[in-house]
């Protein structure tokens, strides 16, 4: 299991930490993927409509608890499952947090990490809860089915799949510029259509 300190720096924007992040969220997905093209357990979709991605949260919350705290959220579809990530913690003030991951019905450390913070900074400003006080799965739910009718009606696809969701804790504290990033893509493959949802589900940015 590897270990490793988080440094917040406010000075760079949201997208350098979620490119940040999502590099390093890959390198775990990609030898997770390797695990599940060698093994055999129940496909689970849970980015497939509104409805599934209650069934996100609730794997969420059985698994940490109503009132765990968290700094980032991920899902990423594979063609055995999706793969969920997660940085969280019980306990904000221990500056201790644990990076997991759940593939085909099972949760994994990952690693540990530790945060350090300027003086004076409280480790539970810089995360969230599933309360929904700031994130809001119900929200979420409707822009995943926003994002995947936005694709097949304006690019003429047929049928799509949601192939990511990150969820990511402003490093700069400030939760009003947090964002929903969801990729859709063609379910046959092809080209990937990337959206940014302010926190209250306004779109902001779609790449096509």
């Amino acid at each position: 299991m590897n270990r490793y300190i988080f440094k917040y720096d406010t000075t760079a924007t949201f997208e350098v930490h979620l490119l940040l992040i999502i590099i390093k969220m890959k390198k775990i997905i990609y030898t997770l993927i390797l695990v599940v093209c060698f093994s055999c357990g129940k496909k689970q979709n849970f980015a497939k409509d509104a409805s599934s991605i209650q069934l996100f949260k609730k794997e969420l919350t059985d698994k940490f608890g109503e009132d765990a705290y968290y700094t980032s959220i991920s899902l990423t579809h594979t063609l055995s499952g999706d793969i969920l990530g997660v940085t969280q913690t019980e306990n904000p003030s221990s500056l201790k947090m644990g990076e997991w991951s759940y593939l085909m019905g099972k949760w994994t450390q990952n690693s540990d990490i530790t945060l350090e913070l300027s003086q004076g900074s409280k480790a539970k400003d810089f995360m969230f809860k599933l309360d929904g006080s700031i994130v809001k799965f119900d929200l979420l739910g409707k822009l995943v089915e926003q994002s995947k009718e936005k694709v097949i009606k304006e690019k003429k696809v047929k049928e799509v799949v949601v192939k990511s969701i990150f969820i990511n804790a402003p490093d700069h504290g400030d939760f009003n510029k947090m964002e929903y990033y969801i990729t859709v893509a063609p379910k046959e493959g092809g080209t990937s259509f990337d959206f940014w949802y302010t926190i209250n589900g306004t779109l902001r940015k779609f790449n096509s």
